[in-house]
């Protein structure tokens, strides 16, 4: 059955080298749709929903638009907020003021979470809509899809920083801690060790946050690997765990979404290395660069990211509603995939860890079944900028004329 009227899309939570490719991807495949009539961009996710700070993206260059969607970070703004119940009611009567029939939210497993309570609302009401997430994270924890678009290029920027850091730890005979973002999922951080030819090559040891780390057996690690090659890079997770840690002595900062914000591993680790191996150790926290870095953004990652935004539009003009676009790998090398479904539900607030089989038996680096997994996905030919030091587009943002009263959050 047809339905005509508007569309919303929104970015949340951290952004990737390849969010912009979704947006630009579903901006494109609507324009070819006459079901939808205008297609809004939500500024700064549902807080631009909320209090009404949505742009016509129809009203976009086109050759903006494409330009867009090779720069990274979040072209529309993003956000981190945890909607409550008068939060998604006034979502509701934006999209009726609004005439929204269509919603695309693009963002990880707390993003699907929203996006299903919406869509329940939906059900409820008498509002046909249909709402649809769209996968992103460089965190690569989406359940259910093979991959998330954003992850390849983070996980080939950590690589190679941790390659390129490595080679000054050999000059100086040092070692090296590298901290890599992974609160609960070590994707990106295991991707460290993807590119390593021979045993010499950094990392030597790496950690993930799925597996509990004996310290005892961690300085053993330490010293037997700087005796053998002369120095020693160790990558880690954030969120690395320690087996019998007290935690009563760590203080906990949460974000938004009631996670741990974490950060600060890799300095108190280089200070223990540094006491326990007898070496000068030096450490490098990679940040939001992983977030960003459009260098390193690889061409199968970006081909997803586009994929999954123009896939999420075209399948709510064909009448689905509540579920995420997935990807599911068809070949490895080449590396093909296609774009399928599942329901919303079945991914919110849900994490896909490293399983145990991807990590070597010692559980300080990674086993062939991760570089199969991982390597078509950061490999391959570099998304090419037009310039050394690039100069980004941005939308003109014509804003939409709000039609509500203010909206007040509730405390």
């Amino acid at each position: 059955m047809d339905l005509k009227g508007n569309a919303l899309i929104g970015q949340s939570g951290g952004p990737s080298p390849v969010i912009n490719a979704s947006l630009v991807g579903a901006i494109e495949a609507a324009r070819d749709i006459a079901e939808i009539e205008t297609f809004y961009g939500a500024l700064h996710g549902l807080d631009g929903v909320l209090n009404e700070r949505m742009i016509d993206l129809f009203r976009e260059d086109p050759d903006v638009v494409a330009a867009i969607g090779r720069t990274p970070s979040a072209a529309l703004g993003t956000s981190r907020l945890k909607p409550k119940d008068a939060d998604l009611q006034r979502v509701f009567e934006v999209f009726q003021a609004h005439n929204i029939r269509y919603f695309f939210y693009i963002g990880g497993n707390d993003s699907q979470l929203t996006c299903h309570k919406i869509s329940e609302l939906a059900k409820q009401s008498d509002w046909e809509m249909r709402v649809i997430g769209v996968p992103k994270t460089i965190d690569n924890d989406l359940e259910i899809t093979d991959n998330c678009p954003g992850f390849g290029s983070a996980a080939r920027y950590a690589a190679a920083a941790t390659s390129f850091v490595g080679r000054d730890a050999e000059a100086f005979a040092n070692i090296e801690v590298v901290e890599i973002m992974g609160r609960n999922a070590g994707w990106v951080t295991g991707a460290t060790q993807v590119p390593r030819k021979r045993d010499i090559d950094p990392p030597h040891l790496v950690y993930l946050p799925e597996f509990e780390v004996d310290m005892s057996q961690m300085v053993a690690d330490a010293q037997a690997a700087y005796k053998e090659f002369g120095y020693l890079v160790v990558a880690v997770s954030e969120g690395l765990k320690f087996e019998k840690a007290d935690s009563a002595d760590e203080q906990t900062r949460l974000d938004e979404f009631g996670h741990e914000r974490l950060g600060g591993v890799a300095s108190d680790l280089a200070a223990f290395l540094e006491k326990e191996v007898g070496v000068r150790a030096r450490w490098d926290r990679l940040g939001n660069l992983q977030r960003c870095f459009a260098y390193c953004t690889s061409a199968a990652d970006r081909e997803e990211g586009y994929a999954v935004g123009r896939d999420a539009v075209r399948r709510a003009c064909n009448g689905e509603t509540d579920v995420m676009i997935t990807i599911q790998r068809k070949t490895s090398r080449p590396y093909t995939f296609e774009c399928e479904t599942t329901s919303l539900l079945s991914v919110a607030d849900q994490t896909k860890v490293v399983p145990r089989e991807m990590m070597n038996e010692a559980g300080n680096g990674i086993a062939d079944a991760f570089v199969e997994y991982a390597e078509p996905l950061m490999g391959g030919e570099t998304v090419c900028l037009d310039a050394e030091v690039p100069s980004f587009q941005r939308f003109q943002k014509h804003m939409a004329t709000p039609v509500l009263a203010e909206y007040v959050r509730p405390k």
